[in-house]
């Protein structure tokens, strides 16, 4: 994607094109069907993506909390 930092993420989340740096969340929630939820620094507003919807920024959540916490959700 051409960004310095590894963990940033393009997706399209109602019809809008969100860049995310994923070291500015602080928190992810992750459901027993595999949706991973999470908000955006000063938005009320949740992020859910899952890996159906956008597969290459799912992946890429997953192996930053991996990296991250070293906790494997799958």
């Amino acid at each position: 994607m051409g960004f310095s930092s590894p963990y940033w993420i393009k997706i399209i989340y109602d019809r809008d094109t969100y860049v995310i740096d994923l070291s500015h969340i602080s928190a992810f929630v992750y459901a027993s069907n595999g949706k991973i939820t999470f908000w955006l620094p000063d938005s009320g507003n949740p992020i859910v993506i899952n890996p159906q919807s956008n597969p290459d920024a799912y992946q890429k959540v997953m192996t930053y909390i991996e990296q991250n916490t070293g906790h494997a959700l799958e």
